[in-house]
């Protein structure tokens, strides 16, 4: 069940539109079949031929056309996708209007083919295309957003209206209608006909293995938007272009950057506007489109294409400060502001492993904390350099807008593989205050999220083996009994093999004399709700029972409520064997904790009371 709970974990981590950046400078690489044009970053002339690919001047606006004018175009007339093959220089290339379609989207799409022989054989319509202009020349009729993967050429693909695309701008989400009533994003899921030209998202510092572990769960709708890979590199790189942005540039929109996480999804600018707004990409970023968000926007220079027999995609890498944000994630379209960048999460990350101490920064889009738990894990996998069985300890710290109490809670874990337990009580952790529907009580706006993860190569569990328990027990005294545990060999302090804890329990003077049971036991790691707290006391007052009604209340009682302490041992007296998953209501009962160790086993042993 617990591993249940980890792949929809990582089902949900689909939704994560993971980029890449390289800390390598953007250049552009001779290529056979790229035009002659001019690096718009370091000047390098490329002079090759492709006549069906032409670069376009700066200085040509495109102007959009609306959907009455697209529909009157006459099947097989020629128009122009405008995207970026190398570097950042926009080129037109060769396609034609075949009709319109209308397939139940709530706008219509144009039907178009590709025309271009060369980009034809460079690997056709690629991911990170999503988003080119596409219309005759000078003209925007919609953005290039959906293709038909397999197909032989000439390649089908499918145009989101502009119009539609525009209207968006004014669109009024869910999350601005919640601020206006409280001062405080809706998904909107897509049945697309065709498969959507995914946007290329590639994550920094993570194994190959991990990436297709993920990969494996990701098929579906919450796939349906995004290519996942694997790359090197840090966070975008410092250079600069003094042009404004224009329709047909390539961005990336970030939702992490730091040390070793940079994850960036990259896609093209349709249409740019006096009022420095713009529109992008034709289809969501994410899965269903979350309404209002909150991303940072980079420029992006692109390395060529990569051809791939499913889906050819962009090479392409930040570069830069954030030039804006993207407001909205919305079914036809995202929308976003150029100049102030928005506001986001500090994520550091304390590693600890002997002496050896290795920090690094984060920085995480709000909206998107759900990302935390992949960024905390991945980071953990990068540092170590190795999957093998340890022992970790990891403490949480959150800190709120809202609230001046942080909250702290610390976990430990002996595992095969402590990514996976990693990922997924840090996601616990988090989505306690950030998920709307976990959280009822107040808004939770995290101002900084840091984490302390200290790592033993020894496997620091421990088993219960026997209860050693006084020849008599008698009446109203307090009575001693010895646990004896055997830690895992690799938890073996000074050649002792076993551990001896003592405990203490008190005996009633009135408890039944005759045959009687001493339980010992821990908790049960197997149990279905391990790591959950069920608090059934039957004589508490009621208004200890209440709800908490704002964050600080929540504070305090997830505080009181943490899961035990995984060392900890519970002795029972009772009339029977108690196993550790039943109710104990007024038996006499005591505890201790076997500090720095996971405990697990149960043991009995019957004794006479006198």
């Amino acid at each position: 069940m617990k591993h249940f709970f980890t792949l929809t974990l990582i089902g949900i981590i689909a939704l994560c539109n993971f980029g890449c950046s390289s800390d390598e400078e953007p250049s552009d690489v001779d290529s056979p079949t790229m035009p002659s044009m001019e690096n718009p970053l370091d000047g390098t002339p490329e002079v090759t031929a492709m006549s069906d690919v032409v670069p376009l001047p700066d200085d040509v606006i495109l102007e959009s056309m609306d959907e009455t004018e697209a529909e009157k175009l006459e099947d097989k007339t020629p128009v122009q996708i405008v995207t970026v093959l190398e570097g950042t220089q926009r080129v037109t290339i060769a396609a034609r209007f075949r009709g319109v379609r209308y397939l139940g989207f709530g706008f219509p799409l144009y039907e178009c083919e590709l025309m271009s022989d060369d980009v034809e054989k460079m690997g056709g319509i690629a991911a990170g295309m999503s988003g080119s202009p596409v219309g005759p020349p000078g003209k925007v009729m919609g953005a290039l957003a959906y293709g038909d993967y397999f197909s032989a050429s000439p390649t089908r693909f499918w145009v989101t209206s502009i119009e539609a695309m525009e209207s968006a701008r004014d669109h009024l989400t869910f999350g601005d209608e919640l601020e206006e009533l409280l001062n405080a994003a809706p998904s909107a899921r897509i049945n697309a006909a065709y498969a959507p030209v995914k946007t290329p998202l590639k994550i920094t510092g993570i194994k190959p293995n991990r990436l297709q572990h993920i990969e494996s769960y990701l098929k579906g709708s919450h796939f349906d938007y995004i290519e996942l890979f694997a790359d090197v590199g840090s966070a975008p790189i410092t250079l600069s272009t003094d042009r404004d942005l224009m329709a047909g540039d390539m961005i990336g929109v970030a939702i992490s950057t730091g040390d070793v996480v940079n994850a960036i999804g990259f896609g093209t600018v349709t249409q740019v506007y006096d009022d420095n707004t713009f529109v992008a990409f034709g289809h969501p970023f994410s899965a269903y489109g979350d309404g209002k968000t909150a991303l940072p926007v980079y420029r992006a220079t692109v390395n060529g294409l990569v051809p791939n027999l499913q889906n050819t995609y962009k090479s392409v890498s930040a570069y830069g400060d954030p030039i804006g944000t993207v407001t909205k994630d919305l079914m036809p379209v995202i929308v976003g502001e150029l100049g102030e960048a928005p506001n986001t999460i500090p994520f550091s990350i304390k590693y600890q492993r002997g002496n050896d101490v290795i920090e690094k920064e984060h920085e995480v889009a709000y909206g998107y904390e759900r990302y935390i738990p992949i960024i905390a894990a991945v980071t953990q996998d990068a540092i170590r350099l190795e999957t093998s069985p340890t022992t970790i300890e990891v403490t949480i710290k959150l800190s709120f807008k809202e609230s001046q109490k942080d909250y702290t809670e610390t976990f430990l874990s002996a595992a095969e593989d402590t990514y996976i337990e990693t990922l997924f009580t840090t996601q616990r952790i988090i989505s306690t205050f950030t998920d709307k529907f976990t959280n009822i009580t107040e808004k939770a706006t995290l101002t900084s999220v840091e984490l302390t993860m200290t790592e033993k190569p020894q496997i620091m569990t421990a088993v219960i083996q026997e209860i050693i328990a006084p020849d008599q027990i008698v009446q109203g005294t307090t009575e001693t009994f010895t646990v004896v545990l055997l830690p895992h060999w690799t938890a073996v302090q000074d050649g002792e093999r076993k551990i001896e804890k003592q405990i203490t329990l008190s005996i009633p003077s009135d408890y039944s004399r005759g045959d009687a049971w001493i339980s010992v036991f821990s908790k049960d790691p197997d149990d279905l709700f391990f790591g959950f707290d069920f608090d059934f006391d039957f004589d508490s007052d009621s208004e200890d029972e209440s709800l908490p009604e704002n964050l600080d209340e929540l504070i305090d009682k997830l505080q009181d409520e943490q899961n035990e302490d995984p060392g900890l041992i519970t002795i029972v007296l009772s009339d029977e064997i108690v196993l550790p998953d039943e109710l104990l209501l007024d038996e006499p009962k005591n505890e201790i904790t076997l500090e720095g160790f996971i405990v697990t086993g149960a043991e009995s042993e019957s004794v006479e009371i006198e």
